[in-house]
This record gives C-alpha cells, structure tokens and sequence, in this order.
C-alpha cells in the first residue's frame, strides 16, 4: 500500500507502506519550530520546483534543493532531514499529506530513472482535491524537534471544479446512460450530450453527493491522518435520458457554479442495444482482482486497463469486485479511478463488491450502506469474513458508483440488468446468501422473472466462486458453503454460465457443473480474478471439473454473445506494450 507520492525504502526497495509509515506515526509526536538564524553568514537551503502551476492533472513534477553551508561550511542537509507536502499550502506544520527523509526521496526518484542527488522527480502528480501545494524541509535537531529550513514556492493546482475520475453505467432503461464524476469542490452537475462533438445540443442536470470519515465502519480507513482517510470531495450524478438506441453518441460534463462551468474534455460512447436483440454479435469484457500500480503490485492493473482501452468493440467492463484494494488508504481510489478513465468514459463499468470493499467486523451498525443493522458483516462457520475493507465497509464503493436498480435490488450490492440478448445477475457473495435471507429471496424472484425469449443467456457475477481448485482449504470451504446457499438456484432456473474473481489466477470448469459432477445440467464456472493483483500461485487439488487452469499471468475475460445459440469466451493475456504475448487468447471455449 504505497503512500500518496509512493516513496521507497532505500534499505529494501520497496514501497513503504501508507497504513504502517513509521515516519508519519513519528511526525505525529515531534515538536516543529520555525527556524530562527542569527548568523546572516550562514547559508539555508533553497527548494525549488520545475512548475509552479498544474494546468492539468497528472503532470510531471520536480522539487530540487541546494544543501546550504554551515559557518563552518559543511552541508547543512542531510540524509535524514524530512521534506514534507502539504495541501493546501497554508496548512500548519503538522497537517502534511506526505513525508519522507531525504534518503528514502532520493530512493524513490532513482526507482522511476532519475540520477540527480538533490531533487524529488515525480513522474506523475496525483489528483489532489485543493487549490494549493507546498513543500517544506526540516531539519532534525533531535528525536522530538524539527526545525523548518525553508519551503518551496506554492504550486497552483488545477482547478477545485475541474471533473475527474469520469465513468459510465448503464440504467435499467436502455434510453439511458448514468455519467458519474468527482471533483473538490460542490456545485450544480451537468452533462452536454448529442449525436456528434458538433451537436451537444441536449443539457442534463444531476445530483451531488459525499462522506466523511465517520461515515466509515472502522479504522484505518476512518483515521484522518496521512496515508489514510482524506475528504474525497464530491461525487456527481448526471443521467442521460432520451437515447437512441445503438447510435453514437458524444459528451462532456461540468460543474456550474457562480464562476461558469470547467468542462471535461469530449468523449464518446454507443448507447444500448436493444433488449431481446439477437441477431448481431457484441462483446464485452470481464474481470476481478485488479488494483493499480499504486497498491504496489506491479504494472498488471495498468496493462489490463489498457488492454480494455484498447479493445474497441466491447460494449462494457464487468468488474465483479476487489476494485482498487484501498482498504482505507482513500489516495488509491483515485489512483485506481485515473488509471480506468482510460476505458470508464468510452464504455460503461459495471462493478459488484469484494472483500476489500465490504469486509468488517466493527463499527457497521447504522453505517453499512447494504442496510446490515449489525457492528460487522456476514460471519457463517465456515467463512474467512474478516476485516479485508480495512474499515471502508463498503462506503467509498457506494459513493463512487451507481448501479442499475430495480425491484428489491440493493444498488451495488446485487442488481440485475439486460442488454441485448443477456440478463445479467450481480450478487455479493460478501453477504448472506442463504436460503429466505433478504439476497436469496431476491436472487429468486429475480431469475423467476427472467424471460428467455428476450434474453436468452442468463449469466451470474460475484466476487468469490463457487468452485475452485487451488489448494487454499481457508477458501475453498467458503466457495462449497456458497453451492449450498445458491447451487440450486443456478441448476433449476438453468444459468449458463457464473463469473468470479477472489483467487488470483485463471481457472475454468467443465460445462454443466453441479454438485461437482460435470455435464449434469448446471452451469459453466470461469474464475477470472488475474486483472491485476499479486498472483496466487498454489496447485491443484486434483479436481476432475477443472478444465483449464493459468497462474501467473495477468488477463482478462472477453465474452462474445454470437446470437441466441451461441457464446463465446476467451482468456485474454495481459502485458506491456513490448510483450508480443500481451492480448493473445490463451484460453477459449464456446
């Protein structure tokens, strides 16, 4: 979990951690004074930056210093004084967003190529939700006291209004289209839309919203210090109504206040398809397990998004949980959420809740935005329920995205929609799923509902499987708990196929799976939990149902509905733009 200017330790290499930062904790206890010089021979240290203005966000940015000179002319900076951040820059001392000494800064520029000893290159500036920043040095008189050696010049931030982290949803209509942004600052949300960047001509208003930190279950994600908890600003609503269906459409959103309107830049996007079309093929892609760079795990995330940017003919993103693996370090959602926008404003991201979202055992009761009036989640014997959201309970998750409703559906939690020929079911294997609880019942009602002759392909998404067959016996027992809260369902009412992630790694089932017996009238299992993050890389229990297995290989799923008889899926490979395997099918099956 990297900190907010991801620095490393220069003993290790490796990413200091946000949550456990012993420079933050130490910080935290220490007396800062402003330093007083009364020799005017002696020479303080300069701090300069490259820029002083971000015109936008995500830019390059460099802070260097000189050492300054001592009277007796010896350095005055030296490896374990500390430069710290603070937004906005008329924070007080002890109100940074980020800290490091001068080693670990010195660290974490020649990790990303720089070789210059005395300046801090940042590739690229995260998205900071103020007007202002500045960079402070200290000095380490002693384990309890820093003195302040000088400040940079203030760095003017995009503006508050400025929309980020664009992205798309479907509605239960298909006329519609729900865009959802963020940006610092509260306002009047609106959306310019119409069939080309010349024809904008069509205005929607939306609806705003937030949290804070007590709206949080637990620690650390409710602890509004560095590296955790910082005010997310607010998230915007718009809905497009009115659409064509199946056409092209552009559109830029904003936010009106008394100082105009900062627009987005353009992008485009294709409307539904019909419900109940069955003659022309479509595609989308599917996914779980994901995160960024920023988590620490490697550049997987980042090529799976860009792989997904690049496949010009999905008609959407399913991403059935363990989103951004913030776990209540709130920087990583907007890292997570930049890295997407690359695909998120062009298509439509459709996302269920994992146990890094959910997962609590303090703090829920009257918090848990699933309506669970109990202090933690769902907690069966046989379950490993356990505190994975690191307090979030599902909170930013909620904020962040707004899924189809429809009759007794629980917003992100489980909802179900259709496009084209598929009805798609999204449950939370989070929660109780057991016969009569209130997701079984609905889970019913909703595939009692379904009609076959309008979407043929029912096809069912949550985060952890069903069936599994890396030795894990702490997850495995979980996924034969599930067969008996929902297996039934999914044979009677003849689901064809059932999406996962959890597991880190690649796996596919026979066709027909139930109670463990292939071609026996139940559905295809594919775990497809490679979008990203750190690789689980056990073997198999010898399990006559498993048909196709991968491990360490970053991917993702690309379902090709041919029409109503056939489906196709593939296993896409996921790489960098240099590796000749990236975006080879590795495994398929119709």
């Amino acid at each position: 979990m990297p900190t907010i200017l991801s620095i490393v330790d220069p003993t290790t290499g490796t990413y200091i951690n946000s949550l456990e930062n012993v420079l933050y904790q130490d910080l935290k206890n220490v007396q800062m004074m402003e330093h007083r010089f009364l020799d005017t021979t002696e020479n303080l240290p300069a701090l300069k930056l490259d820029k002083t203005e971000m015109t936008t966000f995500r830019q390059s940015l460099v802070l260097s210093w000189t050492l300054g000179q001592t009277l007796g002319g010896h350095p005055i900076v030296d490896d374990q004084d500390i430069v710290a951040l603070y937004c906005p820059a008329t924070s007080d001392h002890r109100s940074f967003l980020e800290a490091a000494t001068i080693d670990q800064i010195r660290a974490t520029s020649r990790r990303v190529g720089s070789t210059q000893e005395n300046e801090w290159f940042i590739p690229s500036f995260p998205i900071i939700k103020h007007e202002s920043c500045q960079f402070r040095m200290f000095d380490r008189q002693s384990t309890d006291t820093l003195q302040l050696l000088g400040s940079s010049p203030i760095l003017k931030l995009p503006a508050s209004r400025t929309p980020t982290n664009i992205h798309m949803a479907y509605s239960q209509d298909p006329t519609e289209m729900v865009i959802q942004f963020n940006t610092a600052e509260k306002g009047t949300p609106i959306a310019m839309y119409g069939l080309s960047n010349n024809q904008m001509d069509t205005k929607s208003e939306g609806k705003s919203h937030t949290y804070t930190s007590q709206d949080l279950c637990g620690a650390p994600a409710n602890q509004t210090e560095a590296g955790k908890f910082q005010p997310p600003g607010f998230f915007h609503v718009v809905v497009l109504t009115g659409l064509n269906l199946n056409e092209s459409y552009s559109y830029k959103v904003g936010l009106a206040s008394g100082q105009g309107v900062i627009w987005s830049d353009i992008h485009s996007f294709h409307s539904s398809l019909p419900v109940g079309q069955h003659k022309e093929p479509f595609s989308y892609a599917v996914y779980g397990d994901q995160g960024c760079p920023s988590v620490g795990w490697g550049e997987g995330g980042e090529w799976t998004a860009e792989l997904a940017a690049r496949e010009k003919g999905i008609r959407s993103v399913h991403h059935f949980g363990d989103l951004s693996y913030a776990r209540g370090a709130s920087h990583i959602w907007d890292e997570w959420m930049n890295m997407i926008q690359s695909f998120s404003t062009r298509v439509p991201i459709m996302v269920g809740v994992g146990n890094h979202e959910y997962d609590h055992v303090v703090g829920g009761k009257g918090k848990d935005p699933s309506g669970v009036m109990e202090d933690h989640g769902f907690m069966p014997e046989w379950g490993n329920f356990g505190y994975d959201s690191g307090g979030e309970c599902g909170v930013p998750t909620v904020n962040r995205f707004t899924m189809p409703s429809s009759n007794n559906s629980n917003g992100i939690f489980w909802y179900s929609h259709n496009f084209a020929s598929v009805h798609t079911i999204v449950l939370s294997s989070e929660h109780n799923m057991t016969e009569g609880s209130v997701q079984h019942e609905w889970m019913l009602e909703d595939l009692k509902s379904v009609n076959r002759s309008l979407t043929p392909w029912v096809i069912v998404e949550l985060h952890r499987p069903l069936y599994q067959s890396q030795i894990d016996y702490d997850q495995n027992i979980v996924g034969v708990g599930m067969r008996y809260e929902i297996e039934e369902l999914l044979h009677e009412y003849k689901v064809d196929l059932v999406l996962a992630g959890h597991y880190h790694s690649y796996l596919r089932t026979c066709d027909g799976l139930y109670q463990s017996k292939c071609e026996n009238g139940g559905p295809t299992h594919i775990c497809v939990g490679s979008a990203g993050a750190s690789f689980d890389s056990t073997a198999l229990y010898p399990q006559k149902w498993t048909d196709a297995f991968i491990k360490n290989e970053w991917g993702y799923g690309r379902i090709t509905v041919a029409n109503a008889s056939f489906l196709h899926f593939e296993f896409i490979r996921a790489g960098a733009k240099n590796d000749t395997n990236a975006g080879k099918v590795r495994d398929d099956v119709w």
